[in-house]
């Protein structure tokens, strides 16, 4: 599987702030989302026992598409009968598998799986660094530009719903937030980057924050 499968021109501003910014220190370093928001709860046993070692690796694909009236995100809902994250809003990707030789060809598979992306309608553009939530995952997220003529069909075990949001909405670090939430009585904080009717928390809020930082440098 090859990394970079298409040529595209006429390449937004976006695609060239995006190719200098994701190599810096700052969108490489490892992001702990939740223990940014609650360092004083961080070591509660309820969230310690969730990121005991070893983490599991995974990664997603940030697919943006090139649209005459702007760059748009590809989000999707998960399916209502997923045994984990069900009905949640997030990107294509999963965890690692053993024959994914690494987490670029993890989001890419997933990609393929859950929205029937072909790698022949990919661009990749690089990677940010991992980013942990609060429920044991690793992720990797791949950022890519998509052929805007590629037909995307959800996997129906998998996925809901594929909606595209304005790449402008997330760039204003003003659509982006925090939000409380809580657990056996224990209240924490969570991104969140509501657009519309859908409402975007937790780690993928998260992802989107750090490329709306990477946008914005």
């Amino acid at each position: 599987m090859s990394d970079v499968a298409l040529d595209m021109s006429e390449t937004p501003d976006w695609r060239p702030r995006m190719e200098a910014t994701l190599p810096t220190e700052p969108f490489q370093r490892r992001r702990l989302l939740f223990e940014e928001l609650n360092p004083e709860i961080a070591v509660h046993p309820f969230f310690q026992k969730r990121k005991k070692p070893p983490l599991r690796d995974a990664a997603v694909l940030i697919p943006v598409v090139r649209r005459p009236e702007g760059a748009t995100i590809v989000l999707t809902v998960r399916s209502p009968d997923m045994p984990t994250h069900a009905g949640q809003i997030g990107f294509p990707g999963g965890r690692a598998q053993k024959e994914d030789e690494t987490l670029l060809h993890t989001a890419l598979r997933e990609a393929n799986e859950e929205v029937g992306l072909p790698l022949s309608a990919v661009s990749v553009i690089g990677s940010f660094g991992v980013h942990e939530g609060g429920m044991g995952f690793a992720v990797t997220p791949v950022v890519a530009e998509v052929d805007p003529d590629a037909v995307l069909e959800a996997c129906p075990r998998e996925v809901a719903e594929i909606f595209e949001v304005p790449l402008d909405h997330y760039a204003d670090l003003g659509n982006h937030g925090v939000e409380w939430r809580e657990h056996d009585g224990l209240k924490y904080k969570m991104y969140s980057a509501p657009y519309q009717d859908y409402h975007v928390w937790g780690l993928t809020a998260g992802i989107l924050r750090t490329l709306g930082e990477a946008l914005n440098v």
